[in-house]
């Protein structure tokens, strides 16, 4: 059952790229992020209500789920659906598994002495930045264009994101947890819904019911459903079996699954920069991860 989470896990992230790709090919990004958040939210009520969880937090304790909506949902989910405009999905997937490389430097500027600081770590560091150069300055090199380079930096941004939203995780729900699973859930969704449907009414382009195709709906309620409400319930379940470290692991599989989706759904073979770039991002997630001996 655990490898069946961790490669069930590997699936819905890695396949929430394309469904992001499907979405934002006739409908504004700003609504396509917002349907991710409401389907994502419509489950976890359907769900605490079957389940009657209760989702009560102390009001004075609201800014912890309302701060880690920001990082973990609003801002990367708009950068990632904004992004995907101009980018292959594969190739937001290879930069989805950077969040381990940000969340080793966020960790160690926040979470001072959680991780220690050694120099082959920080030779992985700067490993893993060489190879989101060779995916991302392939992309300022076409003709007039740069959106498909600024779409790699929207997406660079949304795994900056994930590794501020994983750090300041551990420090207020971990080491500092008074509030229950279900009300830091509950609540980081609802504001997430609050605040995006309102950005997406002031600043979005409402889709007419003929962008609604249902292909497009299907796409909207998978990434909801899958690769954000059931992810993150796999992701709990696979921490508690593996521990944090190894279940972080499922990040390797990401970009192949983003990739072999890309190239089943329309046929794209990733460039040789993008090979070299996932070569090493994953040497530098290899050297990041290894445990070092006290």
């Amino acid at each position: 059952m655990t490898y069946f989470y961790f490669f069930a896990l590997a699936f819905c992230w890695g396949s929430a790229f394309l469904a992001a790709k499907n979405i934002v090919a006739g409908v504004d990004p700003l609504y396509g992020a917002f349907s991710r958040v409401f389907f994502g939210f419509l489950f976890f009520i359907i769900l605490f209500a079957l389940r009657r969880k209760s989702v009560k937090i102390p009001a004075k304790e609201i800014w912890k789920p309302w701060f880690l909506s920001s990082v973990l949902i609003i801002l990367p989910f708009f950068l990632m659906f904004w992004g995907q405009q101009f980018v292959p999905s594969g190739v937001g997937g290879i930069f989805n598994g950077t969040a381990p490389i940000w969340t080793f430097i966020a960790g160690a500027i926040i979470l001072k002495g959680e991780d220690s600081f050694t120099w082959p770590r920080a030779l992985g560091v700067l490993i893993g930045i060489a190879g989101i150069l060779c995916i991302m300055l392939p992309a300022a090199n076409f003709q007039g264009s740069m959106a498909e380079f600024y779409g790699c930096l929207a997406l660079v941004g949304m795994a900056i994101c994930y590794a501020l939203g994983n750090v300041f995780t551990k420090y207020i729900m971990v080491d500092h947890s008074t509030i229950s699973t279900e009300g830091n859930i509950f609540h980081q969704y609802l504001f997430a819904f609050i605040v995006m449907g309102a950005v997406s009414l002031v600043f979005g382009v409402m889709p007419s019911k003929n962008m609604l195709d249902t292909k497009t709906v299907l796409s909207m309620i998978y990434g909801g459903v899958f690769s954000s409400a059931i992810a993150f319930l796999l992701l709990l379940a696979l921490i508690k079996r593996l521990g944090a470290l190894r279940a972080a692991s499922v990040t390797y599989l990401v970009p192949i699954v983003a990739l072999v989706l890309d190239f089943l759904a329309t046929g794209r073979v990733p460039g040789l920069n993008e090979f070299a770039g996932i070569f090493l991002i994953f040497v530098s997630l290899f050297i990041i991860q290894k445990p070092v001996k006290k």
